[in-house]
């Protein structure tokens, strides 16, 4: 009689997030995208739209509020809103269905 060949239990190294890994390594790079406290602060330290920029340039928003030539409250909302809808779609694009 021959001997059972050794069943993988779940979730061992071999199986381990085979599916959901690369957009939970997506998820993790992306939350150094979030802005600081340091960077809040000085944020909160703007007197114009101009220094806000300036502060915001040095962040992930850069390339959202270049391509703006007047900035607004209005532009600065929908540059950060794009940004947000951007990645969330490449995400779920990389996502599988459950």
């Amino acid at each position: 009689m021959a001997t059972p060949a050794p069943r993988a239990a779940t979730g061992n190294m071999a199986t381990f997030n085979i599916l959901h890994g690369f957009p939970e390594a997506l998820v993790r790079g992306m939350r150094s995208s979030f802005l600081a406290d340091s960077d809040y602060h000085h944020l909160t330290q703007c007197e114009n739209l101009d220094d806000f920029r300036l502060n915001l340039s040095e962040t992930d928003y850069s390339e959202g509020i270049q391509d703006n030539a007047g900035l607004t409250p209005t532009s600065l909302q929908s540059a950060a809103v794009e940004k947000l809808v951007t990645e969330f779609q490449y995400l779920r694009t990389q996502a599988i269905e459950p």
